[in-house]
């Protein structure tokens, strides 16, 4: 609780977490309180926010709110799938690599160096050319996504873990006959947990950015609706140059205030923990 305490005493930490919070409940909670239907169509297209349409009607006659609320629900969803597979992928093989050491340091880091080359964009051209549009869905964008990000991760966590296998009790830990397995599990990632919280937030907020990026240049979403489809639509309509606002600043401006909440938190974690880490 201690910790806890001192955390919510940052203001960096309580303003991002606020804003992060704030936009996960709109991405909730929204849908249920505004019961229009994101793939409906509601009226004439390009028609400006009103009472009836509080941010109007995109290109095919849909309502921007609700695309929008739903929007955010399907790029958080993307962010946890491809934050949560690279980070248990970096966590498990980075410490692995430097409580092993050897040959399986060098097969690992040997494979993260391929997962670093390869970008997330490349897979997904390869995917687009063999799958029909309705399959490039959540779950396959976060898992390109995750499956992409975790190489350079994985030197993190061999860093952070190679610095703690210096220390006393870790090495009191080997001569009392602990495995190597209860060494990670029991001293490393208990030590190392402030960074796998901010390592996680800026594993999301990247991979909301991936998204979006993917989708703009047409081998991402094509199903389900996110903050990148709603931009896609928007660039290919050609909204920005007609000076359709409406259907390009809400998502723009969400993206950029889940990056800087999640920025906030995590460099606040960072600035709490590493004194603390450094003196473990």
């Amino acid at each position: 609780m201690s910790i806890l305490t001192d955390l919510f005493r940052i203001p960096k930490f309580v303003a991002g977490l606020a804003i992060f919070l704030t936009i996960v409940a709109l991405g909730l909670v929204g849908p249920l309180i505004y019961r229009v239907s994101p793939t409906d169509i509601v009226g004439p297209r390009y028609t400006p926010p009103s009472p009836s349409h509080p941010l109007g009607i995109d290109a095919l006659g849909r309502d921007v709110l609700a695309q929008l609320l739903y929007g955010i629900r399907g790029s958080l969803l993307v962010g946890a799938v491809a934050a949560g597979i690279a980070l248990g992928l970096s966590l498990f093989l980075g410490t692995i690599a430097a409580v092993f050491g050897g040959l399986v340091d060098k097969v690992i880091m040997v494979i993260s160096e391929v997962f670093i080359i390869i970008p997330s964009l490349l897979l997904m051209m390869v995917l687009a050319a063999y799958l029909s549009p309705g399959a490039r869905n959540i779950w396959l964008v976060g898992f390109v996504i995750g499956i992409t990000s975790w190489g350079g991760w994985a030197r993190g966590f061999r860093s952070r873990t190679m610095s703690i296998l210096q220390s006393e009790f870790i090495k009191m830990a080997i001569l009392s006959g602990a495995s190597r397995v209860s060494i990670i599990l029991r001293d490393i990632v208990p030590i190392i947990s402030p960074y796998i919280l901010a390592s996680f937030a800026m594993l999301f907020t990247s991979a909301i950015t991936a998204e979006v990026g993917l989708t703009i240049v047409g081998v991402g979403m094509t199903k389900d609706i996110t903050l990148g489809l709603i931009l896609y639509i928007a660039q290919l309509y050609a909204n920005i140059t007609q000076g359709i606002w409406w259907t390009v600043v809400p998502p723009t401006l969400v993206m950029i205030l889940i990056y800087l909440s999640l920025y906030l938190v995590a460099i606040s974690l960072d600035e709490y923990f590493s004194p603390k880490l450094g003196t473990a």
